[in-house]
């Protein structure tokens, strides 16, 4: 399990447990950054509260008047951690220093381990300071439920080296402590390292003296305890971190391990793809975020959306699944149908919810119907029908919501805003009518699993009617693609301003022209239609749900595939800006590709995407490709999980019945190659699956192993075979 190292220092870093988030600067230092609380979104986090600003150590050589605060050369990401190192960073100072820390998983703090090496002939008199800067406050949007942030921090217990801080106007704790030699400790809000952090916090400096002989080791440690409930809670959590540190540092690389063996990945030639298919199951574990009273789910990514999101589940957790973490799928899941249910209760899914249990945006019209086909998928995969009953009645309410409230025109086609949130496009968009559809079929499977065959019936009749609207409306034939959004031309000549206002702000020359051809072409005024106003990514999103008619996917999968949308990261967020691509809209590309037999082509967007590839942040993929936004995005694991998963190797499962379906479409590059899959969790049962060339040409070697006995049938080129023995190999061609 090892690390990946970097040598940009002014990057950012994300360590995390599922209580405690950690962001800093690659060379060690903690710059004020961000726009949600301005300049406080890194630092040390406990969410829904800030615990510090940051951390810092200062060394001075007391025989050759030296003082340096220590800025680190050299950053290795672990993926449970980070070390840091200062191999040039300490001056003419002769030690070496390396800083090693980490979030326990399941513990609201954090330890950080230090060791100093003397390297030169002599001894060596150094003082040393190690200075924590607190910053107790609430995360953002906290206002809007009366949760303002004190005055101040003030110090509340102080012990020869330990130090206990409260907010003056909450029962917000951290506690700082550390066994660095020595007796001074200083505190104040004037006391500062070598940055000067926003906000109005404590500075709490540490300091002694040591001497260390040539090739003697000084090992200390900070640590550091949070919370947002009690003082008490504080001080047990702080003295189990210095107590059981050792033993929480075990812990945590043996469950990153674990996690390395989940759906292992091992494609014979594809190291890179192996090592980042690893690492996006790692990414995804340090967006986890648990918070007492309110619970536990992804998160949307870090360090910039720390909280939870409708639509970014909808797709995450599709990979969450295939990479076989089905608590971690039902655990999101349920947060959000709770505070959907507490804040809408009318089956609309909310879209962004803070940690302190704000909603910030009550939810956009997409992910009502994104949710609602997601519980169709997550019963598929885990076969738990209490889960389902749990969240049907709210998806019926959400299909009600959808089809009267937000479809006043009944064509079931729901306005309001899509997964493309720009101001005034809250029409009738390409992704709310797609997700609808996939929407009502999943309300057909779930009616008949949960014995109500009245509506199933009703669903089914509905389903045919959008995806027929779907391929009907929203079709031109002249471009051979989807449109955007499907709206009167009426109605489209009151948006054609601001439309053109954003195209001017992006530099983009021609826009009104191109529109106004397109109004022109038009000779209804009343009549809706189909419009290609951005030729934004989601167009795409027929062919990932196998919406699209085959002959219409085949040619709109063919135009996509142009320059027009795909640059060199992979898909543009739109055609027509081409300014920005993300790991969603080139994951949902891929599987849209992959989902209608075109693995090579997917592989080729995959491939456009590992191209960005620790560019920030070693072993991640940034926000925005390829090297801008959160250094690690949550649905960034669907973009990898379910090409890969449900589609290259073709595990199509039913865990109700306890059986899988597996019908591989490997990339033709791979078809003279070893290609395993092993630790796939569905429900109870585990899978391997190893796919390698036998003997003879053209002939192909599948074998699975079925630990638990389910049935098994696999599909290659329309042939079937079936078998639940607990091993089975076939040769097949």
């Amino acid at each position: 399990m090892a690390g990946i190292t970097s040598r940009h220092p002014f990057n950012l870093y994300y360590n995390a447990g599922e209580y405690i988030k950690i962001c800093g600067a690659q060379d060690g230092y903690f710059p004020d950054f961000g726009h949600h609380v301005p300049n406080e979104m890194g630092g040390v986090w406990l969410h829904p509260i800030k615990l510090l600003d940051g951390f810092w150590l200062k060394i001075t050589d007391v025989d050759r008047k030296i003082a340096v605060w220590s800025r680190a050369d050299g950053f290795t990401n672990e993926a449970w951690g980070s070390r840091f190192h200062y191999d040039h960073g300490l001056g003419h100072i002769p030690v070496e220093l390396e800083r090693i820390q980490f979030a326990p998983e399941q513990e609201k703090g954090l330890i950080v381990y230090y060791t100093l090496r003397n390297y030169g002939r002599d001894d060596v008199r150094l003082q040393l300071e190690l200075l924590a800067r607190t910053d107790l406050r609430p995360v953002w949007f906290s206002e809007q439920l009366g949760i303002e942030d004190g005055e101040q921090d003030e110090v509340i217990a102080l012990a020869e080296r330990r130090v206990k801080v409260k907010d003056s106007g909450n029962d917000w704790y951290v506690e700082i402590g550390s066994d660095l030699p020595g007796r001074i400790v200083e505190t104040g809000g004037k006391v500062y390292g070598p940055e000067f952090t926003a906000g109005s916090g404590m500075g709490v400096s540490f300091q002694g003296e040591v001497l260390l002989a040539p090739d003697e080791k000084l090992n200390f440690r900070l640590f550091v305890a949070g919370s947002y409930r009690s003082g008490e809670e504080c001080s047990a959590v702080y003295d189990r971190l210095v107590s059981e540190h050792e033993t929480l540092f075990g812990e945590k690389q043996r469950f990153y391990h674990e996690l390395e063996g989940h759906a292992k990945l091992e494609i014979d030639g594809e190291d890179l793809l192996n090592e980042a298919f690893k690492w996006a199951k790692w990414n995804n574990q340090w967006l986890v975020q648990s918070v007492d009273g309110i619970g536990r789910g992804l998160t949307g990514g870090g360090p910039t959306y720390p909280w939870w999101f409708g639509c970014d589940n909808t797709y995450a957790l599709q990979g969450v699944l295939a990479i076989g973490d089905a608590r971690l799928a039902k655990d999101t899941m349920d947060l959000l149908l709770r505070k959907s249910e507490e804040v809408n209760g009318n089956g609309r899914m909310v879209h962004e919810i803070t940690t302190m249990g704000a909603v910030a945006n009550p939810g956009n019209t997409q992910e009502t119907a994104h949710y609602i086909a997601m519980v169709w998928d997550l019963f598929q995969w885990t076969g738990d029908e209490d889960l389902l009953r749990r969240h049907y009645s709210y998806c019926v309410k959400g299909m009600d919501w959808l089809l009267t409230e937000m479809d006043p025109d009944g064509d079931l086609f729901p306005s309001g805003y899509g997964i493309i949130e720009i101001a005034g496009l809250n029409m009738e968009l390409i992704d709310s009518a797609v997700y609808t559809a996939k929407a009502l079929q999943a309300m057909v499977d779930m009616s008949l699993q949960l014995g109500d065959e009245d509506g199933a019936k009703r669903y089914a009749s509905l389903a045919r009617r959008a995806v027929r609207g779907v391929n009907d409306v929203f079709w031109r034939e002249e471009e051979g693609l989807y449109a955007d959004a499907v709206a009167s031309k009426q109605d489209m000549i009151g948006k054609v301003d601001d439309m053109v206002l954003l195209a001017d702000q992006r530099g983009i020359e021609g826009y009104r022209q191109y529109l106004e051809r397109m109004l022109e072409a038009a000779s209804d005024p009343e009549a809706e239609q189909g419009w290609l106003l951005n030729k934004n990514w989601v167009i795409v999103t027929p062919m990932e749900t196998g919406i699209a008619d085959p002959e219409k996917a085949k040619r709109a999968l063919q135009e996509m595939r142009s320059s027009t949308f795909v640059g060199e990261h992979g898909t543009y967020l739109a055609g027509i800006y081409q300014q920005g691509t993300m790991t969603i809209s080139t994951g949902v590309h891929a599987v849209a590709e992959a989902a209608n037999g075109n693995p090579d082509e997917a592989l080729e967007l995959l491939r456009k995407m590992l191209g960005t590839f620790s560019k920030v942040l070693p072993g991640s993929f940034t926000e925005m490709s390829p090297d801008y936004g959160c250094v690690v995005q949550a649905w960034t694991i669907y973009a990898f999980a379910v090409p890969m998963i449900r589609h290259f190797f073709g595990v199509k499962p039913d865990a109700y019945r306890k059986r899988v379906l597996i019908k591989p479409s490997l990339p033709k590059v791979w078809r003279d190659r070893s290609c395993s899959l092993s630790g796939l969790r569905i429900g109870e049962a585990e899978l391997d699956i190893r796919i390698a060339p036998g003997e003879q040409e053209g002939e192909q070697r599948i074998t699975i192993a079925n630990k638990q006995g389910w049935h098994i049938m696999l599909d290659w080129n329309g042939k079937r075979l079936e078998s639940s023995d607990h091993h089975m190999e076939w040769l097949v061609s």
